[in-house]
């Protein structure tokens, strides 16, 4: 509160990370209070760990949908004679040969683009509510398919300004990744739509883009030793790792306090 007027309200929450029993959370200024990495994999640990059957259980849905999926559509590419026989290969100079190589044919590859992409949101919804203390089930997998259209035009033009910017001596690229990459969470979280999910990710990432970068180095290194413990480790690294993308997706939107509990309990502060 402002001491020279006794009357006005509350500042911002970077003044108060961590609120009084009772009060709701509210968001941050954007780029008021920049993620910490070694707190969102911290949280991320303990969330997953915390949680570890029930996102086994989402894992091996999503895995198991993927997996049959794959194999009707193969079945249908062989039936009607779809398969992709030759690849091209451009050797330079104008030189381009076949490799003999059986693919997936055009229309496998958008229906399992397609699949991916609408069990990408519902686990997102799925995270976001583990990250923010709300009921989880394995069924939100499948949940958000009113989201779908939306998400498949957004992952497409996010797509190509990341291949153009790749392109363009890569660090574009990266940097549309940093900037805009926040927006599935926005469609789901917020049932923006696309051009309103970009400007929302724009926003939310302001003074984080560097954190966000050095989170995904975080990320990699968690998995390089999750492989090395005989992949095994990967079982827990993965999890963990899409868990902190949620963690700091949330610390962007409500700061600090998104990443902590309330007191002596194991209900998060967001849930408020």
């Amino acid at each position: 509160m402002d001491k020279s007027n006794p009357y006005s309200g509350p500042q911002s929450a970077t003044l108060e990370p961590t609120p009084t029993p009772g009060d709701e959370l509210q968001e941050i200024p954007p780029g008021s209070d920049p993620i910490d990495v070694g707190a969102c994999v911290k949280r991320a640990f303990e969330l997953t760990k915390r949680n570890f059957g029930i996102i086994i259980l989402a894992g091996l849905a999503f895995m198991g949908v993927v997996i049959v999926a794959a194999i009707i559509l193969d079945q249908i590419d062989s039936a009607l004679g779809l398969k992709v026989k030759e690849v091209p290969m451009d050797l330079g100079n104008g030189q381009v040969i076949n490799i003999p190589m059986e693919g997936p044919s055009l229309l496998n590859n958008i229906v399992t683009n397609v699949l991916s992409i609408f069990l990408s949101l519902g686990l997102c919804r799925f995270g976001l509510n583990l990250v923010s203390g709300k009921p989880a089930a394995v069924g939100q997998l499948f949940g958000e398919g009113n989201k779908l259209l939306r998400a498949i035009g957004a992952s497409i033009l996010f797509g190509i300004a990341v291949a153009i910017g790749l392109v363009l001596l890569v660090i574009p690229g990266i940097y549309v990744m940093l900037r805009y990459g926040q927006f599935m969470y926005a469609i789901v979280d917020r049932n923006l739509g696309v051009m309103e999910s970009f400007n929302y990710s724009s926003s939310i990432t302001k003074n984080n883009r560097g954190n966000i970068f050095m989170l995904g180095l975080a990320a990699i290194g968690i998995c390089i030793a999750g492989a090395l413990a005989l992949l095994v480790g990967l079982i827990f690294a993965i999890p963990m790792t899409y868990m902190s993308w949620i963690v700091a997706y949330r610390w962007m939107q409500y700061g600090k306090a998104a990443s902590m509990d309330e007191p002596g309990t194991t209900t998060p502060l967001i849930a408020r």
